[in-house]
C-alpha cells in the first residue's frame, strides 16, 4: 500500500474549497442579478440586466467546469467579484432593497 504525499492532499483540498467557494459566491450574484428589477441596471450605467445574467450564467458554468483555479475560471471569478463589488451595490442603492 502506497502512502500519498501529505501536501498533494493539502493541496487538493484547499483548490476544492476554493472551488466550491467560488462558485456558491457567483451562485449568489447570478441569484442576486435575477431578483433585480430589470429598470435599475441602465439607471447606474452598467450593462443591461440580461448582458450581467448572461455573464454570470457563462462564468458559474465555467467554474463548475474547469474550477476556479483554471484560467477561465480565474475570469469567472472577477466577473461574479465585479458585480458583487460594484454593481450590485449601485443597483442597491436605486432599488432600496437589502
Amino acid at each position: 500500500m502506497a502512502i500519498r504525499p501529505y501536501p498533494g492532499d493539502v493541496i487538493a483540498f484547499v483548490t476544492w474549497v476554493a472551488n466550491i467557494f467560488f462558485l456558491g459566491m457567483t451562485l449568489f450574484a447570478l441569484v442576486d442579478a435575477v431578483r433585480r428589477p430589470t429598470a435599475a441596471f441602465p439607471a447606474v450605467e452598467r450593462q443591461s440586466k440580461t448582458a450581467w445574467l448572461i455573464f454570470l450564467a457563462i462564468a458559474a458554468g465555467v467554474i463548475f467546469v474547469f474550477g476556479a483555479v483554471h484560467f477561465l475560471g480565474i475570469v469567472g471569478v472577477i466577473v461574479a467579484m465585479f458585480y458583487l463589488v460594484d454593481v450590485r451595490p449601485k443597483v442597491r442603492e436605486i432599488t432600496g432593497s437589502r
